[in-house]
């Protein structure tokens, strides 16, 4: 209940008037109104409300999330389930090293990789690009994807592939036909993880992306100076949340399974 609260608490501000949500105290009875979802996705002009004379293309932002999200999964399932099958099952040099590297990818501080990335996106043409954003959300996704299926794989008995060794399959073969179908459950969980990861980073859409900008960085159009859009701002919230929340939901036992998938042996 208490974890809920804050999410009840955004939906209701959501539908209510300006007025009504800086009342004190606050009012729990009250008329729902659609308007502040009709200002945020520019159906009716703000300058017909309360709320001022902006106005605000919501629908945009939301395409550019989805696609940047789905576009991050893809390419970290391409790159990092090999990478994690190798370190999981090779024997290289400097194994525990080069994943301890890859993963701190994941710790090092934001602002550490955006800023020199700024400078290089405007010279080389990335910037504000769906390629581009692509590409740096991988700074977040992928080190969480090589190490998940490297857990994953390292649960699987090694016995299953040497014995389709034994039988004649090529290592292309038993990664695809036998190594992949074993971990999907793990995989869809991952991915479900990793979409969220993406779906909610902040930094990296702000300062590496304008028209391409994604949806976290949208909200940032409503706080205007002198202009008080909670209203607005919730009913953003409340628009960003359905997303994630219906994949969650959809793949809930997915995701419950990806998160144990290798935690005992």
């Amino acid at each position: 209940m208490i974890l809920t609260f804050p999410l009840v608490w955004i939906v209701m501000m959501s539908l209510k008037q300006q007025a009504q949500v800086m009342t004190w105290p606050p009012t729990f009875l009250f008329r729902p109104t659609l308007e502040n979802f009709r200002v945020l996705f520019d159906i009716a002009e703000a300058g017909a409300t309360s709320y001022g004379t902006i106005k605000v293309d919501f629908l945009t932002p939301i395409t550019n999330s989805v696609v940047i999200a789905l576009g991050s999964v893809v390419i970290s399932l391409l790159a990092g389930v090999p990478a994690g099958y190798v370190l999981a099952r090779r024997d290289i040099p400097l194994k525990e090293d080069i994943a301890f590297f890859i993963l701190g990818f994941r710790f090092a501080p934001v602002l550490l990789v955006v800023m020199p990335l700024f400078s290089i996106f405007q010279t080389i043409g990335l910037y504000d690009t769906f390629f581009g954003m692509i590409w740096v959300y991988q700074v977040v996704t992928l080190p969480m994807i090589v190490w998940l299926s490297r857990s994953y794989i390292e649960d699987l008995p090694k016995d299953i592939e040497e014995a389709a060794a034994i039988d004649g399959a090529m290592p292309v073969q038993i990664v695809l036909h036998i190594v992949l179908p074993l971990l999907k459950p793990g995989l869809i969980g991952a991915s479900l993880l990793i979409f969220l990861l993406a779906w909610h980073n902040f930094a990296l859409g702000l300062i590496l992306s304008s028209t391409k900008a994604p949806v976290t960085v949208a909200l940032l159009k409503l706080l205007n100076p002198g202009v008080q859009f909670y209203p607005v701002m919730a009913a953003g919230l409340v628009v960003t949340m359905i997303v994630p929340v219906i994949l969650i939901v959809i793949g809930q036992r997915h995701l419950e399974r990806g998160l144990t998938f290798g935690a005992v042996k």
